[in-house]
């Protein structure tokens, strides 16, 4: 069972998934039900132009602790975030996508693992099963920020669990994807201890992956080297300190003007 504090605000985005979200959704609920305690579902609809919108209008009939925001056109995932993230009203935020390539058990293992650490950090651990394009940019960002930031993090790109104070204190630049990547560089340079998950990736029934693309290639660099610049060379921070209590670390919570959480 989830413990007091430890309340969760689930932002679920989907653009044309008629196909994958019913199923989705149907993941984040058991998940959510079988972890026990008090939770949201943020079903954010990105100007989708499918059967998305009508289906994520009865799932939130269906599921009374849904709730659709839909986008009248698409907007990426930064700002379906953004927009979730300000209308959260529990402890924490976590992110599951609406395309379904998370398998049921796993969103289970990221949601029992909130309070564990500050932060949540999800990996592939079957990444043999993703396309090998997305395995090999993986890889590259990967040892690309672990050696701009001196860590050893195992996936920089996952549905990453933050306390929601912090998340909306993070910086997010980032039109693209990557804006998941600099938030959590920016919540481990705070010195927010972190606990990794790994995830067992399962190809959707229907579509293809919208994050691979020249444009978010290019976001991504701008993103890695502009974080490096802010926190590298303009100024330096304490490193982040794997596993570690329940709660926000002590460095993060005086930072935010108190004596912890």
């Amino acid at each position: 069972m989830a413990r007091d504090g430890r309340s969760l605000s689930i932002f679920v985005p989907a653009h044309n998934e008629a196909r994958n979200l019913e199923g989705a959704i149907q993941d984040v609920v058991a998940a959510a039900e079988a972890r026990g305690g008090d939770y949201e579902i943020l079903l954010v609809d990105d100007g989708s132009t499918d059967g998305t919108p009508d289906l994520a209008d009865r799932l939130a009939r269906a599921y009374p602790r849904i709730r659709v925001i839909h986008k009248p056109a698409k907007e990426g995932l930064a700002s379906g975030y953004r927009t979730a993230l300000s209308l959260a009203t529990k402890d924490y935020i976590a992110f599951i996508p609406g395309d379904r390539e998370i398998n049921a058990a796993s969103v289970r293992a990221i949601f029992e693992a909130v309070g564990s650490a500050d932060v949540v950090v999800p990996y592939h651990a079957n990444s043999q099963a993703r396309p090998w394009h997305r395995r090999v940019l993986t890889r590259i960002s990967t040892a690309l920020l672990n050696a701009l930031f001196q860590r050893h993090v195992r996936y920089y790109q996952g549905p990453a669990v933050y306390p929601t104070r912090l998340a909306r204190a993070l910086p997010a630049h980032s039109r693209g994807f990557f804006f998941l990547a600099e938030m959590l560089v920016h919540a481990l340079d705070r010195g927010c201890s972190y606990v990794e998950v790994g995830l067992v990736h399962q190809e959707r029934t229907s579509g293809t992956s919208k994050a691979v693309t020249v444009s978010n290639i290019l976001l991504a660099l701008h993103a890695i080297f502009g974080a490096w610049w802010t926190l590298r060379v303009r100024r330096r921070r304490p490193a982040a300190r794997p596993g570690g209590a329940a709660g926000l670390s002590e460095d993060w919570a005086r930072s935010q003007g108190n004596d912890g959480a």
